[in-house]
């Protein structure tokens, strides 16, 4: 099994994993945020902010499961496949969000914290479909010691790399994002 593949699916399944579970407990804030977007019809907001959250944590079970080799091949394929479209159309979405309220702060509702939309969280959405897409095109297979590298490392090294990528992928926005007002330690305005 190839490490960057399932370091790569335990990255975005993380993210997902923490993502799903903030909007299966807060839908009015998910709601609130694709009202304050004002791209869908009004009327989808509420049904929406309901699915979002079970989707996304189905997704990220299936991605963590099958770095583990727990979930088939395919089956894993074909979820992580679905990963990679979820993260990838939240890009395109955020992008025309971003367009459309230029000059306005307006929450992203990511279910990552209160971050307001940026390009940054652009980014961040579009990594996620980079990422899931590579745990869908490399190489897997059940976990095998390479020359020099016993199987526990190779798993180790997936994790922390998995959980690197996760923490790194989901901080992005917020730790890009610039208070108004903002001076640097000689008084500069930024």
């Amino acid at each position: 099994m190839s490490v960057l593949a399932v370091a790569s699916a335990w990255a975005v399944g993380l993210v997902l994993l923490v993502s799903g579970l903030s909007h299966v407990r807060a839908p009015r804030s998910t709601q609130a945020a694709l009202s304050a977007h004002d791209l869908l019809p009004s009327s989808t907001h509420r049904w929406l902010a309901l699915v979002l959250g079970p989707v996304e944590l189905v997704l990220a079970v299936a991605l963590l499961a099958g770095g583990l080799g727990v979930l088939g091949g395919p089956v894993a394929r074909v979820l992580g496949l679905g990963a990679a479209l979820l993260c990838l159309g939240f890009a395109a979405y955020l992008r025309v969000v971003l367009r459309r309220t230029a000059g306005q702060e307006v929450p992203c509702g990511c279910g990552l914290g209160a971050t307001p939309v940026t390009g940054w969280s652009v980014v961040r959405a579009g990594l996620l479909g980079a990422l899931a897409l590579a745990a869908v095109t490399l190489p897997t297979g059940p976990w095998t010691a390479l020359p020099g590298a016993p199987v526990w490392a190779q798993a180790v090294v997936a994790a922390a790399g998995g959980l690197a990528l996760a923490v790194g992928t989901a901080a992005l926005p917020a730790a890009r994002a610039v208070p108004a007002g903002l001076t640097t330690l000689t008084g500069a305005a930024r």
